[in-house]
């Protein structure tokens, strides 16, 4: 179903300063005269249109609800980070690369806000100084002076910009890089310094990290682009390290996300490995080595002996969920037939089970469509999980061929019957959909779905409410936003207490 959105207009943006009407403040609101793009342009697709960073940090409530109802019973916020790099870059790697900026809607009492702030990372701040990019790609990196640190900073060729998600633990919101310290914010999303996790030195976590349902415990990965080692970090629910458990591959290898069962760590690693020699040569740092298989890695949660499995190489950028099924284990995935950063084979979603027993695991897919970003009712991650929403790609869509992670739908895949359900936005852009609970509900997916949406002929961007029971229908809510919203990666939506 498409949606027809009216036409924003930013000049209606009054200008405030932080005044006081009785014992309520009103957020300033963004300079109706400011711009909102960055002041440079970039010859790559994925800094161009929708993928154009924005320079302005906005403040704006009562937002104006352009199509449905904001639900009621919503109490809570939606953060999203992204890749938005405030400098022209030296080199650019979509999706490895730029400055973090979250953008939150908070919601209470049928009513909206807006914020957006970049995340002030230690490699922002050293760019800051020297008013330009000063460091190179992920995938391409290039030395850095180290007359740019000042003493107390660590010098480091590859920039950290905390920009590929956005977590709450333990009481704190935690701004994720790709296996790299981490930066907390605070609610308002002001930058409180790196996340220590409890101890004296900052705690290196992956982009995606998992919650245990029954104890709280949140489960972490680490990686190093210098060695083979990948780490685990078991953080208890009040957001403290507790331990650490580390097992070998054979080459530095890239992990963007893993799976969390009742009993296991799953680590299915592909072969897109860290190659400093082919970087030294002009290449980029990480290679697709189908040569070396697939490496599979069951980690008892009780600290037994991993169960190692090999296979046929592919590659997995996004889990939706794993969970046990009696003697085996499932894990629903998006499938790269292999690592490609541009112009890679077409990503779908598939099913693998593994046998522990036989070391072995089959895969089997649910459809050709295109997709990537799978997400669940997070509530029950490592549990068994029916349903599994996520965006695609449509005809409606006018724009030809466009770059990589650009969809227009959103779908909902029952993996009980195979069947799927779809709602269509026609020529708007959407996200990956965070799943946002219904108070008081009980089925799987009794809730909403949260996604940012983008009008590429009106330039602006709205925020989405779905029914989660129901996706194909009209949405619930849409919620214009007082600014474009970039594209972006990950989200999720953190309720608030009564």
């Amino acid at each position: 179903m498409s949606i027809l959105l009216t036409r924003r207009s930013f000049h209606r943006l009054t200008v405030f300063g932080a005044a006081a009407i009785g014992s309520q403040a009103l957020w300033p609101l963004a300079r109706a005269d400011e711009p909102v793009d960055v002041p440079w342009v970039y010859d790559d697709p994925h800094l161009s249109a929708n993928f154009l960073p924005v320079q302005r940090e906005a403040d704006v409530r009562d937002l104006r609800v352009i199509a449905g109802r904001i639900p009621a019973d919503l109490r809570g916020v939606y953060m999203r980070n992204g890749p938005n790099p405030e400098f022209k870059p030296i080199a650019y790697t979509y999706p490895l690369d730029g400055d973090g900026m979250i953008h939150a809607v908070y919601i209470e009492d049928g009513k909206a806000r807006y914020r957006n702030r970049y995340v002030k990372t230690q490699s922002l701040t050293v760019e800051r100084r020297a008013g330009r990019a000063v460091f190179g790609s992920f995938a391409h990196p290039v030395p850095v002076d180290p007359a740019a640190f000042l003493p107390g900073e660590v010098p480091s060729p590859v920039k950290n910009g905390a920009f590929v998600n956005i977590i709450f633990h333990g009481g704190r919101f935690i701004a994720l890089n790709e296996a790299t310290t981490s930066y907390e914010v605070n609610e308002e999303l002001a930058t409180l310094g790196q996340w220590t996790a409890g101890g004296a030195e900052p705690l290196r976590l992956g982009a995606h990290n998992r919650r245990h349902p029954r104890t709280g415990d949140l489960y972490a990965l680490e990686y190093s682009w210098r060695t083979p080692t990948v780490k685990f970090h078991r953080i208890d629910a009040s957001g403290v390290l507790v331990s650490t458990r580390s097992v070998e591959l054979p080459m530095p290898t890239m992990i963007h996300d893993f799976i969390l069962t009742e009993h296991y760590v799953v680590l299915i690693a592909g072969p897109a490995v860290f190659d400093v020699q082919a970087a030294k040569a002009g290449k980029s740092m990480l290679q697709w080595r189908p040569d070396l298989g697939m490496r599979i890695a069951l980690l008892p949660l009780d600290g037994g002996a991993p169960v190692w499995i090999e296979g046929e190489p592919f590659f997995v950028f996004h889990f939706a969920n794993g969970f046990e099924r009696g003697q085996q284990i499932v894990v629903d995935y998006v499938h790269h037939d292999k690592f490609a950063l541009a112009d890679g084979p077409v990503p779908t979603f598939k099913r693998m089970t593994i046998d522990p027993a036989r070391r072995s695991f089959e895969v089997a897919g649910f459809s050709n469509e295109i997709t990537e970003f799978p997400r669940i009712n997070h509530l029950r991650e490592a549990l068994p999980t029916r349903f599994v929403y996520m965006p695609t790609l449509t005809s409606s869509l006018k724009e030809v061929q466009p770059p990589s992670a650009v969809f227009n739908a959103l779908l909902k895949l029952d993996t009980e019957t195979g069947q799927y359900t779809r709602h269509d936005l026609g020529n708007q852009i959407v996200g990956e959909a965070a799943f946002v609970p219904r108070l008081g509900g009980q089925a799987e997916d009794d809730g909403y779905l949260a996604a940012f949406a983008y009008d590429p002929e009106l330039r602006s961007s709205s925020l989405l409410l779905l029914d989660a029971r129901r996706i194909e229908e009209a949405p619930v809510a849409v919620i214009e936003m007082p600014q474009r919203v970039p594209q972006g990666l990950h989200g999720n939506w953190i309720t608030r207490a009564s």
